[in-house]
C-alpha cells in the first residue's frame, strides 16, 4: 500500500514496529507475561514512551524517531513494539497473536511509504526457528515490493535468507558492549530517507560456519573487533552499509553462523567486500576459541584482594549465568565458593530470587534474616543455599541506567534488596536483568568501587558500565555452571549447522557469498 503522490514524498508515512528477544534454546520459554512485564506498547503508547526522558523500551525506537524528526517532515505511524530480556524461546501462540496484531494494525493504518523494524534478530519460538524472518516477511507483505523496509539488529542476531530477502537493508550494531543502538537507528532513518528519494542498493550476503562463543565477540579487542574495524574501512557513499553479525550460539537454529552483509549501488562491489571480509574471518578463526579461568583460581585472587588493600581489586565475570543471554541469574557456584572461603569485601549481583527479595522487604532495613536462596526452585546450576544476613538497603527496582547498554533507559527489577552475609554483600532482584550498570547496585546504596571483589552476572556488557572501576587486567571470566557458559561443547545442540567452528575443529568452508 505505498503512496506514490508528491505530497507523500514530502511527508512520508513511516510505520514503526519492534520485536526483541534473544532466545536461548536451553532456557525456560519466554511467556506473554514476560513480554508485557518488560515492554509491550501499541499505537500512540509508543510515541508517548519514546518522548520520556528515560524510556522503558528498546533504545533504537526513540533514536529513530528523533533522527526522522531532525532530518525532515514525516508522519510516524506507530504500530507495536515489544521486547523482553533474553530468555527461552517465545511461546508460539503469543508470537502468532503479536504478528497478527501487527498485521491488523498495518492494514488499518492506511497507505504507508516505509517501515522501520527495531529487532534483536535471534528470536525463536517454541515451534518456529525463524520468527524474525516471518516478522520481516509480514512487514514486506504489508507494503508491497517497492516501499523501503529497513531493520536494525543486535550483532548477536542469527541472520536467515528470509530476513535478507524481505527487507532493503539490515543494519547491525557495531559495538559489544552495545552502546551504538541509537547511532544505528539514526543510520536506519537516514537510509529510509535515501531510499524514499529513489536510491536503490544491491545486497550481498554470506553466512559462515563459525559459531563463536559470546565472550569472543567483543569489539574493543580480539578477532571480531578486528573484523568489524576492517569492514568499516570498506564503507563509502556508494556502499554505505557493512554489517558483520556474530550471532547467538544458544539459539540453536539452522541459521546460526557468522553473517556478513553489504549493501551498495553495485552488486559486484558488494559481493567483493563480503568475500574479502569472509576470507579474513576464516583465516582468523582460531582466535575464536575460548579459555576460562578455573573457579578455584578466581577465589584465591579474591581472597588475596580482600586481605591486602595494596592489591588490585578483582572483577569476576559470571559469564555462564548471564541474564543477557538467557541465564536465570540464580546459579550458585561462585556464591557458594566465596562464602566457603570467607572472602571479605565482596559484592555479588544481580542474584535473581523474588521470594528472598520480598522477605528482605518484609523484614526491613537493619533486620537479620534467615533465608534459603533458590528455595523450592533449585536446579543443576542453582542450588538451595541457606544464609543468615543483614538487610542493608531496599529498592522498588525502577532504575534509570547511567552507563553502558542501559544508560538513559528505565529498567524494572521488581523488589531489590542488599543483603550482607559475612564478608559478602549480595544484591537480590526480583526480575532478570544482567548486571551491566553500576546504577543497579547504587539503587541499594552499594558503590562497586568500594569493594575488593565484585561478581557480576553478565557476559560482557558490564565492561561498558564498570570500566571506571576495573581495567581489563582486573577482569576474570570464570568457568562455572550456567546456561550461557561459553564452552559450547557442553551443550546438546539439536539444530545448529554441523560441522561448525570451533565446535568442530576440522570444519571446512566452501567460499562464496550470495547477491540478491
Amino acid at each position: 500500500m505505498p503512496a506514490a503522490n508528491a505530497e507523500a514524498q514530502r511527508r512520508p508515512r513511516v510505520a514503526i514496529l519492534g520485536l526483541h528477544l534473544e532466545a536461548n534454546a536451553f532456557a525456560p520459554p519466554s511467556t506473554e507475561a514476560d513480554f508485557r512485564g518488560s515492554c509491550y506498547l501499541e499505537g500512540a503508547e509508543i510515541l508517548a514512551e519514546a518522548a520520556k526522558p528515560a524510556p522503558a523500551m528498546p533504545a533504537e525506537v526513540p533514536a529513530f524517531i528523533a533522527e526522522m524528526n531532525r532530518s525532515g517532515d514525516w508522519e510516524p505511524v506507530p504500530i507495536l513494539v515489544t521486547g523482553v530480556e533474553p530468555g527461552g524461546p517465545a511461546e508460539h501462540g503469543f508470537f502468532e497473536r503479536t504478528l497478527a496484531e501487527m498485521r491488523r494494525r498495518l492494514a488499518a493504518a492506511g497507505p504507508l511509504d516505509a517501515i522501520y523494524l527495531s529487532n534483536h534478530g535471534a528470536m525463536t519460538t517454541t515451534e518456529e526457528s525463524d520468527p524474525d524472518g516471518a516478522f520481516y516477511a509480514m512487514a514486506r507483505a504489508a507494503v508491497g515490493p517497492a516501499a523501503p523496509v529497513v531493520a536494525t539488529v543486535d550483532l548477536h542476531a542469527n541472520i536467515s535468507e528470509r530476513m535478507v530477502e524481505a527487507v532493503d537493508a539490515i543494519l547491525a550494531y557495531r559495538t559489544n558492549p552495545h552502546v551504538d543502538q541509537r547511532e544505528r537507528a539514526g543510520e536506519a532513518a537516514r537510509l529510509i530517507r535515501r531510499l524514499l528519494a529513489g536510491g536503490r542498493l544491491a545486497k550481498a550476503f554470506v553466512r559462515m560456519p563459525i559459531v563463536a562463543p559470546s565472550v569472543r565477540l567483543l569489539t574493543a579487542t580480539g578477532p571480531y573487533a578486528d573484523l568489524i574495524a576492517y569492514g568499516q574501512t570498506q564503507v563509502s557513499e556508494a556502499l554505505p552499509i557493512v554489517s558483520i553479525v556474530g550471532g547467538f550460539a544458544w539459539s540453536d537454529t539452522p541459521k546460526n553462523g557468522l553473517a556478513i552483509l553489504a549493501y551498495g549501488e553495485d552488486a559486484g562491489a558488494a559481493n567483493a567486500v563480503v568475500d574479502a571480509i569472509a576470507r579474513r574471518a576464516w583465516a582468523d578463526r582460531a582466535r575464536y576459541q575460548v579459555a576460562l579461568t578455573p573457579l578455584a583460581d578466581a577465589v584465591r585472587r579474591s581472597q588475596a584482594a580482600g586481605l591486602s588493600p595494596t592489591l588490585p581489586a578483582v572483577c569476576i565475570a559470571d559469564v555462564a549465568d548471564n541474564p543477557g543471554g538467557g541465564g536465570r541469574g540464580n546459579t550458585t557456584d561462585i556464591l557458594e565458593a566465596l562464602l566457603a572461603a570467607d572472602v571479605q569485601g565482596a559484592l555479588l549481583g544481580l542474584f535473581v530470587d523474588a521470594d528472598a527479595a520480598t522477605a528482605c522487604h518484609a523484614a526491613g532495613v537493619g533486620a537479620s534474616v534467615d533465608l534459603v536462596l533458590n528455595a523450592g526452585r533449585a536446579d543443576a546450576y542453582g542450588r538451595e543455599v541457606p544464609v543468615r544476613g543483614e538487610v542493608l538497603a531496599l529498592s522498588d527496582g525502577s532504575i534509570v541506567g547511567r552507563r553502558g547498554i542501559i544508560a538513559g533507559r528505565t529498567v524494572r527489577l521488581g523488589r531489590v534488596a542488599a543483603l550482607r552475609v559475612g564478608g559478602l554483600t549480595c544484591v537480590l532482584a526480583s526480575r532478570r536483568i544482567q548486571a551491566a550498570d553500576p546504577a543497579l547496585f547504587e539503587a541499594v546504596g552499594q558503590d562497586p568501587g568500594a569493594f575488593r571483589t565484585v561478581v557480576l552476572k553478565s557476559r560482557g556488557h558490564f565492561r561498558a558500565g564498570f570500566d571506571v572501576f576495573f581495567t581489563p587486567e582486573q577482569i576474570i571470566e570464570v568457568d562455572a555452571g550456567g546456561l550461557t557458559n561459553p564452552s559450547l561443547e557442553r551443550f546438546d545442540f539439536k539444530r545448529l549447522p554441523r560441522p561448525v567452528y570451533p565446535l568442530d575443529p576440522l570444519t571446512e568452508w566452501l567460499q562464496g557469498g550470495v547477491s540478491m
